[in-house]
């Protein structure tokens, strides 16, 4: 019979998480994850792989927990300003966590990695362009928004302004000011029309 597993699956994935999200794929080894998880090489390959299976790993454990609660900010019933208003404050929370690392795992690999097998840098690629394309949902949902013929340019613009920020999150610039970007952006939207209040009868 096989011998029970010695540590937690869940708290060693969350654990290779945070790590591959501080140092990124290619400044990981295979002795950095089996120290920081606390299991040796057999016990590693036995659950989870390779490097890079385990990577592949992360990336869904990734999703679920930090891309999940960035989408749910722009899911319906959210729409146009507020809804990019809402994910821009998701995101910089997340990329300015007081104790975890910083910035977005998805942007830290595209933008530092080239040795992880390319299978997987194609669902990193795939991951960050969906953004703009939930964006365009959110956007559209505002009835001020959805006859316009630049909404898919502006769900880029927002898109790329997100991923910037993320980036100076990585780089140590304060949550405050990534806030007063973010609504700097907001600008470039309308403002909500104004509710008039219902005329007299009488």
């Amino acid at each position: 019979m096989p011998r029970p597993r010695e540590f937690d699956v869940e708290e060693a994935l969350d654990c290779a998480t945070t790590l591959f999200w501080a140092r990124g794929y290619e400044a990981t080894s295979v002795q950095d994850l089996v120290d920081a998880l606390g299991i040796n090489r057999a016990s590693l390959y036995g659950t989870f792989g390779d490097k890079a299976q385990l990577f592949e790993a992360v990336l869904q454990r990734y999703g679920e927990q930090v891309n999940g609660a960035l989408l749910e900010a722009l899911g319906p019933p959210a729409a146009g300003a507020e809804a990019v208003r809402a994910w821009f404050k998701v995101l910089i929370e997340r990329a300015t966590q007081p104790r975890g690392p910083r910035g977005c795992l998805m942007l830290n690999t595209l933008t530092g990695c080239t040795t992880a097998p390319e299978p997987l840098l194609d669902r990193v690629v795939a991951g960050v362009r969906s953004t703009t394309d939930k964006l365009q949902e959110a956007l559209v949902r505002d009835a001020d928004l959805v006859g316009r013929e630049n909404v898919r340019t502006l769900a880029r613009f927002f898109a790329a302004e997100g991923h910037g920020l993320a980036v100076l999150a990585r780089a140590g610039v304060r949550r405050q000011e990534l806030e007063m970007a973010a609504e700097v952006a907001l600008r470039v939207l309308p403002p909500p029309a104004k509710q008039h209040a219902p005329r007299p009868l009488l």
